[in-house]
């Protein structure tokens, strides 16, 4: 009786290898780009309160970037500045407020990535 030999199944090393190191790559990503997303969701939530707040509009734009200031210092926001705000007047005689902004990060030897970030509200008109 001859024995046959059964074809070998499975993942080999250089397979192994490769799924590690795609792995190992995206995981690198999550955790590099990760918290500059949690960021942006944090400054798109202050805008958002600020927009929603009934005493903000007819409020100078200096009053509101005091309040822009103070909660991206209370979320500890370190990517966003002042001076990435404009303001724009809305189309329903609101006032537009308009953020733009790109993050450089490093990501591994000499590869970085730029993320760009561009988000507005519309504050009612008084």
């Amino acid at each position: 009786m001859v024995q046959r030999l059964a074809r070998q199944r499975g993942i080999g090393l250089f397979g192994m290898a490769a799924w590690l190191f795609v792995a190992i790559g995206f995981m690198t990503l999550l955790l590099r780009l990760g918290p500059l997303y949690m960021e942006s969701m944090q400054v798109r939530s202050v805008m958002d309160s600020i927009a929603e707040d009934p005493d903000v509009p007819g409020l100078p734009k200096h009053e509101i970037n005091r309040m822009l200031a103070m909660q991206l210092d209370i979320n500890q926001v370190p990517n966003v500045k002042l001076s990435h705000f404009a303001y724009k007047r809305a189309e329903n005689g609101g006032l537009e407020l308009v953020l733009k902004y790109e993050v450089r990060r490093h990501i591994f030897f000499n590869i970085d990535a730029v993320t760009m970030f561009d988000y507005s509200v519309t504050i009612p008109p008084t």
